[in-house]
């Protein structure tokens, strides 16, 4: 009889065990952006390149739902839209279409075409979402599965892909849930690729909360809720290409001014710089 009250004992140690690493039920409208239902804070409206439109947001019941991208023409020509489809605030669709374009000429067609649809699959647990994207270009499928923390934050996506190896991206997250590391394993290898490092201060990014960067992206610029000032990115052989970023900020710690200096290895071994990319935001 005693031996049987062990066992339960240690069959209830072992559940407790378990479930206390299994991340608790993430709340829907806990999910960073895109994928929850969030509003933004504040409304970026446009964002200019060294002086060049670059791309504008359009907002929907405090949501972002669109954006218009510019080509860097002798004169900024809108060539790309991105539009969001959101039931009740939880995102199930976003649509990205483009024009033709011949820089020779900078002609820029005036009917734009279906480049990448990304579909939101409902939710099967609370920690996970999916998202079936459809290039519509190159005919391949991509489905990426998001794995969230307590808090909300994407720690982990999983790629399948139609046409290469699957992969799996992990974010590691510091105690402001910013992302300090990053890196790929494909699933034919074992060693980390596209390995990252970065580096915040603690001001607002006003990209977290629309879920895409200044060029439309789902990049890392937009998964944190601070503003990236290094960044360095890792080579084959470890060594770090090194950016930096230098902020202007309005009163209420949202930036107006980002300017981005590259840094990389030259070809004698010695660190070199691009020149700087000056980005200029402007709010509603």
């Amino acid at each position: 009889m005693k031996n049987i009250f062990y066992l339960i004992l240690l069959f209830a140690s072992i559940s407790c065990s378990s479930k206390a690493e299994e991340p608790d039920p993430v709340v829907a409208n806990k999910y960073q952006s895109p994928f929850g239902v969030d509003t933004v804070d504040v409304k970026l409206k446009k964002v200019t390149r060294n002086g060049t439109l670059l791309i504008e947001y359009a907002y929907s019941k405090g949501y972002m739902s669109s954006f218009k991208k510019y080509v860097a023409f002798s004169k900024p020509k809108f060539f790309s839209t991105g539009v969001f489809t959101r039931n009740a605030g939880v995102p199930a669709k976003f649509d990205i279409a483009v024009a033709d374009i011949i820089p020779e000429t900078e002609f820029v067609s005036e009917n734009q075409k279906p480049r990448t649809s990304f579909q939101f699959n409902a939710a099967k647990t609370d920690s996970t979402r999916e998202i079936a994207e459809q290039n519509f270009f190159t005919s391949v499928t991509l489905n990426r599965n998001y794995l969230f923390n307590k808090a909300g934050f994407i720690t982990r996506q999983n790629v399948s892909s139609s046409a290469d190896d699957s992969y799996v991206v992990t974010y590691v997250r510091n105690s402001e849930n910013n992302v300090s590391q990053t890196w790929s394993i494909k699933k034919s290898q074992t060693t980390k690729t596209d390995k990252s490092d970065f580096q915040y201060d603690t001001n607002h990014n006003p990209f977290f909360k629309l879920g895409i960067d200044w060029e439309g992206d789902f990049s890392n610029y937009a998964i944190s809720p601070n503003n990236i000032i290094k960044e360095t990115i890792y080579n084959a052989n470890d060594r770090g290409v090194k950016s930096t970023y230098a902020y202007e900020y309005l009163p209420n710690g949202y930036p107006k001014k980002i300017t981005i200096t590259r840094g990389f290895i030259n070809a004698n071994g010695e660190d070199d710089t691009t020149t700087p990319i000056v980005l200029e935001l402007e709010y509603y």
